[in-house]
């Protein structure tokens, strides 16, 4: 389920992250790594999970179909635990910083399991969540959702 649920709001797509969780578990499956345990696990399948996603973008960029293909918010189904707003902010994030977002907050993953899972160094994945954090937090402001609205 946590896996689905990454590639639902990373995908914006549920059809494509359901595609994408069984491809995700075929190459798992296919790859017969190391003994693990469950966190050490966990990862890897995000890593797979990410690179597939990764790998879908580049293939649809090259055929143009993008666009096509990627459903508006108005189409999206409500979010499970989320707020529509907060579903619409998270929407205006690229898909990178989406997973940064979710990896951190929603999985509470440390920047290290973070850097392995989106293939980046340490040290880049603490100001990429700062520039995310900030971004969304812009985005949020800009709606009104400020921590006083909220409250």
């Amino acid at each position: 389920p946590r896996i689905a649920a990454y590639l639902r709001r990373v995908t914006r797509s549920p059809e494509w992250s359901e595609d994408l969780l069984q491809d995700t578990y075929v190459r798992f499956l296919n790859a017969e790594p190391p003994r693990m345990d469950e966190r050490q696990t966990l990862s890897y399948l995000y890593r797979i999970a990410t690179n597939l996603v990764y790998d879908g973008w580049r293939a649809m960029r090259r055929e143009r179909e993008w666009e096509e293909v990627a459903p508006s918010a108005e189409t999206m189904p409500e979010p499970v635990g989320l707020k529509r707003d907060d579903e619409e902010a998270l929407a205006r994030l690229s898909p990178r910083e989406r997973a940064l977002v979710w990896l951190a907050y929603v999985e509470g993953y440390a920047h290290r399991d973070i850097a392995r899972v989106l293939e980046v160094k340490d040290t880049s994945v603490r100001v990429l969540l700062f520039r995310a954090r900030r971004k969304l937090a812009g985005i949020l402001e800009e709606a009104g959702l400020t921590p006083e609205v909220l409250g």
